[in-house]
């Protein structure tokens, strides 16, 4: 079980190397006030110290509180699993696009969230994946006109 003590001290740490890492990406840069404005690390840097400052309050905060905060369970065993049945294929989804594409990797997501994760029938699945995948790509490709990670199933087809 999580507790949310411990999901409060993830949380922290997570920040705090945001922070850390904005930190190093500006030290390489000037971080001050020019004649001009600001010069290119001076956004960046005082970002990142604002984040390591708050991952600190919530790692002191949730220190102090830590004997209430222990007790209030987060997620147990049945919750954890919901969430991996959404997580794996969004996961797969993003191994897959780098390979075939994100066009085909949205609908095989699609079709394996309607169908494993929903329960609904194939064909319900199948038609909601084609028909969201090729909204994306008229909204995308064509109105907007920004192109979308191509796998060889679109360039075979002529869209890539």
């Amino acid at each position: 079980m999580l507790d949310r003590f411990r999901l409060e001290l993830a949380f922290a740490g997570v920040i705090l190397l945001v922070g850390a890492l904005g930190l190093l990406g500006s030290a390489g840069l000037d971080t001050g006030w020019a004649s001009d404005g600001p010069q290119a690390g001076f956004f960046p840097f005082r970002v990142s110290i604002i984040l390591i400052g708050a991952a600190a309050l919530v790692a002191v905060n949730a220190w102090r509180a830590r004997g209430t905060l222990a007790a209030i369970p987060v997620i147990d065993r049945e919750g954890g699993l919901r969430v991996l049945r959404f997580g794996l294929p969004v996961l797969g989804m993003v191994a897959v696009a780098q390979w075939l594409g994100l066009y085909v990797a949205m609908a095989l997501y699609l079709l394996v969230a309607i169908r494993w994760v929903g329960g609904r029938r194939f064909a319900t699945g199948l038609a909601v994946a084609l028909g969201v995948t090729f909204a994306s790509f008229v909204v995308f490709e064509k109105w907007f006109g920004v192109p979308l990670l191509k796998g060889p199933l679109e360039t075979l087809l002529g869209l890539g």
